[in-house]
């Protein structure tokens, strides 16, 4: 559903609460947890670092890069096949442009893992950081 312009954050704001409150529960009972998440910004992944941290989990963030133009293919697809669904909304080459400058990369600075294919190359990182 597209929502207007200013309220998707304040519906937002709730679930990412639950799930925080859920993240914190199943790492304190020991179990390896995946968030997936946009974590547009570093402030916004040191927060959910931070929550992981104070659960006693060792939080790894795998970062999927990927470029305009796969982006756009996937985003094309999806309208594609969605274009009949009343509660799909369409998606632009220009929303994709818009929201791509708000995303801020994590840098070298921060830790992370990228995934570039080879799951496997992913796993032993994420061994490692188990390990340390």
């Amino acid at each position: 559903m597209d929502f207007p312009r200013g309220t998707f954050p304040t519906l937002e704001r709730p679930v990412l609460e639950d799930i925080a409150a859920e993240l914190r529960e199943q790492l304190v009972a020991g179990r390896d947890v995946v968030v997936d998440h946009g974590f547009w910004t570093p402030e916004d992944r040191a927060k959910w670092r931070g929550i992981a941290a104070d659960a006693g989990a060792i939080p790894v963030l795998v970062y999927l890069e990927a470029s305009h133009d796969e982006l756009w293919a996937r985003i094309s697809k999806r309208n594609k096949d969605h274009a009949d669904d009343p509660n799909s909304i369409y998606f632009s080459e220009s929303d994709l442009q818009r929201y791509r400058t708000r995303f801020i990369p994590p840098c070298v600075r921060e830790p992370h893992v990228i995934y570039e294919g080879d799951l496997a190359a992913v796993l032993v990182a994420l061994e490692a950081h188990r390990t340390q």
